[in-house]
């Protein structure tokens, strides 16, 4: 029986995502990887597959479980995960966003962030790089504000058909990115040099896909999308003095 790891209820059907059908030709001839508009939304919580195989995830990880006392910046935080994260014992937990919405969300530029080096032990920043200008420069403050040995998780969009990100020297019209990018507010489509981007800004770690992480979850069962792999990268334990030589170099 379908089950809901958000909101631990029973779930006879998922919610479809409602705008499946505005979907281009061409992010479905590339095999684009996001959501599954088949079992997108939970009909009790309303939380999304998404929140549902990251939350899987940094369980299954150990992530959870190691957050008392930690300090944990969270990016364009996920409305049905906030909760879960607030009630883990951290020593601070900070919710930013470029045009907050909601009451303790802070005003957050991740292109040029206000907070000391080496603050957080864990930045979550799911679904942002592929609106941001220069993903480098977002890349290279996460790096920067978290401690050494610190984890990120940045779940992005991308499709492992293009050998390289697809991205123009302008900012084209919104119908050019729905067509191309997959949303109007997207700037670019990420390719399997994804992993690069964060390799260039020192971090450790790779696209880590469902099976090797979960291979013993039901998709169906969980309102999840294998397709989906763990963006999970940390900044080396040795990398106390470097921050400056990769914002440099980003």
């Amino acid at each position: 029986m379908p089950h809901c790891t958000i909101c631990d209820h029973t779930v006879d059907a998922w919610v479809p995502y409602p705008l499946a059908h505005l979907r281009s030709d061409f992010m479905k001839l590339m095999h684009a990887v996001g959501s599954d508009a088949a079992v997108y939304q939970c009909p009790h919580c309303g939380c999304t597959d998404r929140d549902r195989h990251l939350w899987l995830y940094l369980h299954t990880i150990g992530v959870v479980q190691q957050l008392r006392g930690a300090s944990m910046l969270h990016i364009a935080p996920e409305i049905r995960l906030e909760p879960k994260f607030a009630t883990l014992g951290l020593a601070a937990y900070i919710r930013g966003d470029l045009f907050p919405s909601r009451p303790g969300v802070q005003k957050v530029d991740v292109e040029g962030m206000s907070f000391a080096d080496e603050s957080f032990d864990l930045v979550m920043c799911n679904h942002v790089l592929e609106h941001v200008n220069s993903p480098e420069r977002a890349l290279a403050e996460f790096y920067r504000c978290l401690k050494p040995g610190g984890v990120l998780i940045a779940q992005t969009p991308y499709t492992p058909l293009l050998k390289k990100t697809f991205e123009m020297h302008h900012n084209p019209e919104g119908d050019f990115k729905r067509v191309f990018y997959g949303q109007d507010d997207h700037v670019r489509l990420f390719g399997s040099d994804i992993a690069s981007y964060f390799h260039a800004a020192g971090f450790r770690g790779e696209l880590y896909p469902h099976e090797a992480v979960l291979a013993h979850c039901e998709r169906e069962a969980l309102g999840i999308n294998p397709r989906e792999p763990l963006f999970l990268f940390s900044k080396p334990p040795s990398a106390a003095n470097d921050t400056g030589a990769h914002q440099e170099a980003a």
